[in-house]
């Protein structure tokens, strides 16, 4: 019988990289989930961009049909950026994906007041997370 090479396994296929469009998809798929399941919080946010690492999400209560003072009575959080940085939080497949590419989330009132921003190393620290 002739010598046969050893059959090794095959490494997996290295992962590619994530883009801007997937990084969107996840935080649009999030908020659009919750304001179709109610959160206030959701139904006002008004735009969703990404750009060198930073996801921006602008909220205006008036899209929620509340006026400012009373989007602000019903917003549990002093950073809006806790709130949106949900879908990247966890040990899971979306968290360990799109986490690394996030740099920060910064959250905004529509006008440009700043309702928040998170570091890379704040969103880790939410669960844990070492990455």
């Amino acid at each position: 019988m002739p010598d046969q090479a050893p059959e090794y396994p095959k490494s997996p296929a290295p992962p590619t990289t994530v883009t801007d469009a997937e990084v969107l998809a996840v935080f649009k798929k999030f908020l659009d989930e919750r304001a179709a399941g109610g959160v206030i919080l959701a139904k006002a946010v008004s735009d969703v961009s990404y750009a060198d690492g930073v996801v921006r999400v602008t909220f205006d209560a008036a899209k929620a049909g509340l006026s400012q003072e009373a989007f602000d009575r019903v917003n549990p959080f002093p950073n809006l950026s806790k709130f949106v940085a949900t879908p990247i939080a966890f040990n899971d497949d979306i968290g360990n994906r799109i986490r690394p590419a996030v740099v920060s989330i910064e959250t905004v009132r529509a006008g440009g007041l700043p309702l928040g921003t998170y570091s890379h190393e704040e969103i880790l620290s939410l669960n844990g997370l070492s990455q």
